[in-house]
């Protein structure tokens, strides 16, 4: 019986077919590697201000930037003085101090006229409210469906004009890091000072780090501390509670610590509740200064003991001005840069902290012209007091 001959491009095909296969294979399981399939945790408490809070502050703002453009006001005479973290059950969101300076009360009347008409559309859930002020200055807060969210200072008269010692500079931080590699590169890539502020426990914690490290990037410890609404809230694994004592608390710092290689500074995540207990802080900040490391307050509470502690102490320390993305709202992001501008211009210096969010990158990237223009954007190690 004649032997029946094997087809001579069989075996070349099958080889083909197998290296397509695993290339395939290999290619998948990279792509894969780089995304998470775990949950991102809620980034900041301030988050939890709900829709409908943070839709009506945001229209508030544009109202009150309508008002002033229409009226004409010089930047110089527009002075943000503060925003501060305010929580009220489980609502939490900032709370805006604006002074206004005006030529003469005529002036600041046909201003705060102004304003009141920016508002009128939002009069069913917006009021605004007369409050006591010395000599001359008016003194009104706007308050939104029962929750005070600005404070609108209009000075008259005669006042100091405005010197800027020197050219005014803020620093940027990117919170949370530690779920999404590709996008911290996106940040690490905006060619600006930016500090990264990494979990110690998430999905990619150390590979972000290393490509930190890698392209000389300064890198910080996001490190996880009670919120008042634990465990409603969840600030994560790696957590300093109140209810630990001293050891149990160095301990799980220590831990928290080495999750991230070749951080110089601590800030904390959360920690509404922690940053208020002077006696954990102190533990929290002695450790800190052993290992020759400072701190950021995230000001997650008005009454936050952290910065100023850290100051007695005797640590490199600082405290965050403005979030830039609580709401990812673009208008929303737009108001909170135009206000770490005006901010750092007056005071000579702010810290704005945002988060791994597509939208905060596209922002920063559509406003590096305006930031780069009459400030300096240094490292937050510039900033530290």
């Amino acid at each position: 019986m004649k032997r029946k001959r094997k087809k001579p491009w069989v075996l070349p095909l099958f080889l083909v077919f197998t290296l397509c296969v695993a290339a395939f294979v290999f290619c998948s399981f990279w792509l894969l590697k780089g995304k998470n399939n775990s949950p991102v945790p809620l980034y900041e408490e301030s988050y939890l201000g709900g829709d409908e809070l943070s839709t009506l502050i945001r229209k508030i703002d544009l109202s009150i930037y309508e008002a002033l453009y229409r009226s004409g006001i010089p930047e110089k005479n527009v002075v943000f003085q503060g925003v501060d973290p305010r929580g009220r059950k489980k609502q939490h969101w900032e709370f805006t101090r604006l002074l206004l300076r005006c030529t003469d009360e005529t002036t600041a009347r046909s201003l705060l006229g102004k304003i009141r008409k920016a508002l009128l559309p939002l009069k069913q859930q917006v009021s605004i409210r007369k409050e006591k002020s010395p000599g001359r200055v008016f003194s009104f807060s706007i308050v939104a469906n029962g929750v005070p969210t600005h404070r609108l200072l209009l000075s008259f008269g005669a006042f100091p004009p405005i010197r800027e010692k020197h050219r005014a500079r803020i620093a940027l931080i990117i919170d949370d890091l530690g779920y999404d590699p590709g996008l911290a590169k996106d940040f690490m890539g905006l060619k600006i000072p930016v500090s990264l502020s990494v979990l110690p426990y998430a999905p990619f914690t150390r590979r972000i780090a290393a490509e930190a490290r890698k392209r000389g990037c300064q890198i910080m410890v996001h490190l996880p501390m009670e919120p008042k609404r634990y465990p409603a809230v969840n600030p994560g694994p790696g957590t300093l509670f109140t209810s630990m004592d001293a050891e149990q608390i160095l301990q799980q710092l220590s831990e928290d610590l080495k999750q991230v290689p070749g951080a110089r500074g601590v800030n904390n995540h959360m920690g509404s509740l922690f940053t208020e207990d002077r006696d954990k802080m102190t533990i929290v900040l002695r450790a800190l200064k052993q290992r020759h490391l400072f701190f950021v307050d995230s000001r997650t509470t008005p009454d936050s003991v952290g910065y100023d502690l850290a100051r007695e102490m005797g640590i490199p320390a600082a405290k965050r001005t403005v979030f830039l993305d609580n709401d990812l709202h673009p208008e929303a992001i737009e108001s909170q840069v135009r206000r770490l501008l005006n901010m750092a211009r007056h005071k000579g210096w702010a810290i704005g902290i945002g988060h791994p969010h597509k939208e905060t990158l596209k922002l920063l990237k559509h406003n590096l012209p305006a930031l780069r223009d009459g400030v300096d954007i240094v490292s937050v190690t510039k900033l530290l007091g």
